[in-house]
């Protein structure tokens, strides 16, 4: 099953938003200090794009999911004047071709996950670099799978995020994964739900979300059949060692020698 991207358009901001990744300080301070301009592949929102291209930075974000780029092009109307520009386009992220070079490619949020295949994931990163300056920086984040989370019961729900309303409810989004370690995929399923101050259900929406998840010698292997040099592999946004207690794999390439 696919995943349902006009639902999770509706929801999307309003729980990355409170997540607050820390992603945002890192793929900003790359791009600004590159000046761009900058391609993000699987733009969504444009949670990370908009606040560049208000700043003055050149942004091609490119998405397949139309309500994910209707969203980003709402809240970019919503916030113009852009000293910048932000240029929203519909792709494959697995085929397509601006027909230009950038000096920073990025896949941020976990979108390499969303190609399912190692066949698609290798498209994905071969698109990549042939959109990247020879002398470019490519940045991509993964989560990282340990051991326990891979031996999470499929049945078992967990809290991934609450998000109070100025009314006094709240907005709430558990989760429940389903690994198969032989494909690498993970079936899982987002439960988002809207409650009243009183903890009534307004609304509740089931989001199935598939992803094939890496381990940090596979990003490194796939990297190079695509002709890139990993540069950093951090566990964190901050630089931090990657280990079993890392919860991302953050990764800067470059084009190999």
């Amino acid at each position: 099953m696919t995943m349902d991207y006009v639902a999770w358009a509706e929801w999307y901001d309003i729980f990355y938003a409170a997540a607050d990744p820390g992603d945002l300080d890192f793929y900003h301070g790359l791009c600004r200090a590159s000046g761009g301009p900058i391609l993000e592949i699987g733009v969504g929102t444009g949670r990370i794009a908009l606040p560049l291209a208000k700043d003055g930075m050149e942004i091609v974000g490119i998405d397949l999911y139309e309500p994910m780029l209707k969203v980003a092009q709402q809240r970019a109307l919503d916030v113009a004047p852009l000293d910048g520009s932000l240029k929203l386009i519909q792709a494959d992220m697995r085929d397509f071709d601006l027909k230009r070079k950038f000096p920073v490619v990025t896949i941020p949020a976990r979108t390499l996950l969303l190609a399912t295949t190692e066949e698609d994931q290798i498209d994905t990163l071969c698109r990549a670099v042939q959109h990247l300056e020879e002398d470019g920086t490519m940045a991509f984040n993964l989560f990282y799978p340990d051991p326990e989370m891979l031996a999470d019961d499929p049945d078992e729900e967990f809290l991934l995020e609450v998000v109070e309303k100025p009314d006094g409810g709240r907005y709430v989004l558990t989760a429940k994964n389903h690994f198969d370690l032989d494909s690498q995929l993970n079936h899982g399923t987002q439960i988002a739900e809207e409650l009243d101050p009183k903890g009534e259900v307004l609304r509740r929406q089931e989001l199935e979300v598939v992803v094939r998840y890496l381990y940090p010698e596979q990003v490194i292997s796939m990297c190079q059949r695509v002709g890139l040099d990993v540069i950093e592999m951090w566990g964190d946004y901050e630089g931090s060692d990657l280990d079993e207690e890392s919860d991302e794999i953050v990764v800067l390439a470059r084009h190999s020698d």
